[in-house]
């Protein structure tokens, strides 16, 4: 049994593990961890969703993180390791395996290159400007934010690095972390910079041929090891792009929304990419699993 603890609102993202039937996973909150302690079942846990906890919160998950350690369960993703958006991409910067910067905008620090765009620190949510081309467009920016009740505290300045696939055509790609495996997964697509959810069918032929490769060849794999390390995260999607051929990552999202079986694509390369990351994910699961039969966290 697999056991995904997430937070209410976000227990969604894996039900359809539910059907398929070859992995026993459940999804729980972190309030039913809690009020069940005492009586939880033998299992792998997977603890998410740490970014859109609360600080006491957090605090709360890595103890209940620790107590089924100490019960003897299988546990990934310890909260009081796994970095926040901007510590990972701080830490990246620094590690010299990103090319830009994130700075809160409580450090007073500006940017050293341009353009910039404002995030949120924490949620997955896209970023709440456009591309900012000089420090009073910056400025404007942060004061419309403000304005609007979005705390200076949890504003994230970052710094853009993108770059076309094709004129005019922008691609995300992503890489799973189930356990010790690192599985290739889609791209997504879009005619704009903030790729996010992408539009169907609107890369080339050859973009899904390169695609199929990334997910079956598990092209940038051994790439990603050292970013989950750094981030702290052991199941979770790290999303990135490539800049001048170099890998350049953006987030990772402990608690992705997993689509085993999406809707059939139009183009049939996409469709065969599709089946083969559901059977890498399926079979990555099972070698993380636990048998069930009940036990004590107390």
């Amino acid at each position: 049994m697999i056991l995904i603890v997430t937070t209410e609102d976000h227990r969604y993202t894996h039900k359809t593990l539910a059907p398929e039937g070859k992995v026993d996973v459940r999804v729980i909150s972190y309030k039913e961890l809690k009020q069940h302690a005492t009586r939880l079942p033998r299992g792998t846990y997977i603890f998410t969703d740490v970014d859109r906890l609360s600080m006491y919160d957090v605090r709360d998950a890595a103890m209940s993180y620790r107590a089924l350690k100490r019960a003897g369960q299988r546990v990934l993703n310890d909260p009081a390791r796994m970095l926040s958006r901007y510590g990972l991409l701080r830490a990246l910067n620094r590690a010299g395996i990103n090319d830009f910067d994130a700075y809160r905008l409580e450090e007073q620090d500006g940017p050293r290159r341009w353009p910039v765009f404002l995030r949120l620190d924490g949620g997955h949510g896209s970023p709440i400007t456009d591309l900012l081309h000089t420090q009073e467009d910056l400025d404007a920016a942060v004061a419309e934010a403000v304005e609007k009740g979005v705390p200076k505290s949890l504003l994230l300045i970052i710094e853009y690095c993108a770059e076309p696939v094709k004129p005019g055509l922008f691609r995300k790609l992503s890489v799973f972390r189930v356990g010790d495996r690192l599985l290739g997964y889609t791209c997504v697509h879009d005619d704009q910079w903030i790729v996010k959810y992408g539009q169907p069918a609107i890369a080339t032929a050859a973009l899904y041929k390169e695609e199929f490769k990334f997910v079956s060849k598990h092209s940038y794999a051994e790439a990603m090891g050292p970013v989950f390390e750094i981030a702290g995260i052991e199941y979770g999607r790290v999303d990135f792009g490539l800049v001048g051929g170099k890998p350049q990552i953006y987030e990772i999202n402990s608690n992705p929304d997993v689509k085993l079986r999406p809707e059939p694509s139009t183009v049939d390369q996409r469709n065969k990419s599709n089946e083969v990351f559901r059977v890498n994910y399926l079979e990555a699961m099972r070698e993380i699993d636990t048998y069930s039969r009940s036990a004590s966290a107390a």
